[in-house]
């Protein structure tokens, strides 16, 4: 029996051991990807000298499915543009690696947000049919005075002097269907303040199963839109901070303001 005691021990002290060896060997490895990922979000600096924009980028895992991009597009425009793979962690990160080479392609191909988001649902609908996958998107393309977007499922807001303008979300997901998307215009000049952002904040809960929502999101950026832009996401993640019991969902939320030429 003593034997045997001996043995078992030894034998389950191999097994801890190894497990243990799996376990650094996995963590090493996400943290090597979310490395990657974070190299692959842009600069904000690289954007245009026009738009001053403050970033919230939170992964609910070491690696994740959100995502936001800055693209130079023909004639001298630019865009902005922030996606949500479903599902999170590892798969979402690489469905999120696929989708960043087709927008890369698309903005090559015009600076339409319409024709730029229709050919990247193209591009990409039999990969994410086949791995069961969707992403939502935002996708606006700047000019002089005016923003042009497709909204699906993503969500945007536009205030000026106060003023609420909400996106218009009647757009497709990316990966559900070939249907086109549709593109939407809104005067957006100086001083003006635009955002743009996931579910991941809006739809989280406190500790009494109360949601946060979109509205309550939308008031704050509306009432402090005349400060700096960094001071009205430091006060929405602060809010949210506050509220959730935890986090959900990866989260991103990015504030811009038009400033002068």
């Amino acid at each position: 029996m003593s034997v045997v005691h001996e043995l078992t021990l030894e034998h389950a002290t191999r097994i801890e051991n190894e497990l243990e060896l799996q376990h650094r060997t996995l963590s090493e490895d996400l943290e090597v990807a979310r490395g990657i990922q974070q190299a692959l979000l842009p600069d904000a600096s690289a954007l245009s000298a026009e738009l001053e924009i403050a970033i919230y980028h939170k992964q609910l895992a070491e690696v994740g499915g959100d995502y936001y991009d800055f693209s130079q597009l023909p004639g001298e425009r630019f865009a902005v543009s922030v996606f949500d793979i479903s599902g999170h962690g590892v798969s979402s990160a690489l469905i999120m690696s696929f989708l960043k080479a087709q927008i890369e392609n698309a903005t090559r191909r015009s600076d339409s947000p319409s024709a730029i988001v229709d050919w990247v649902n193209r591009a990409s609908y039999a990969f994410l049919r086949g791995v069961r996958r969707y992403a939502t998107v935002n996708f606006v393309v700047f000019s002089d005075r005016f923003i042009r977007y497709v909204s699906g499922g993503g969500y945007g807001l536009l205030v000026r002097h106060g003023m609420q303008r909400t996106f218009n979300r009647v757009g497709n997901y990316i990966g559900l269907r070939t249907k086109p998307f549709r593109e939407f215009e809104l005067p957006f000049e100086q001083g003006d303040v635009l955002a743009l952002y996931t579910d991941g904040m809006v739809e989280a809960l406190d500790a009494e199963g109360k949601g946060y929502t979109v509205q309550r999101l939308n008031d704050i950026i509306a009432r402090h839109s005349e400060e700096p832009v960094q001071d009205i996401l430091k006060r929405c993640v602060d809010d949210y901070t506050s509220f959730r019991a935890e986090d959900i969902d990866d989260i991103t939320l990015l504030i811009m303001r038009r400033c002068a030429k």
